[in-house]
């Protein structure tokens, strides 16, 4: 799940800046809002252990994104090998 932080480090501004935009550009902070919980929401039909796990796994760069990745991969094809 995203958080304000979060978003405002993908907008690429301070949080300071962020939460500023809620009293001098009401509209801006409303649409960052809405993508952040559109994001947050989308997850809506995801347990809470999906949930979770995606959070964590959003927090990885893309070399450690490939690595996990491709152990997933390899276990499930070993899983299915042994079937």
């Amino acid at each position: 799940m995203m958080n304000n932080k979060e978003l405002a480090n993908f907008l690429d501004i301070s949080e300071q800046a962020f939460y500023k935009w809620r009293k001098n550009r009401p509209n801006l902070y409303k649409i960052a809002i809405f993508y952040k919980d559109s994001i947050n929401n989308s997850l809506g039909n995801k347990d809470e252990e999906t949930k979770l796990l995606l959070s964590y796994f959003d927090k990885l760069n893309i070399k450690e994104k490939e690595f996990y990745i491709q152990d997933i991969k390899t276990r499930i094809l070993k899983k299915e090998l042994d079937e």
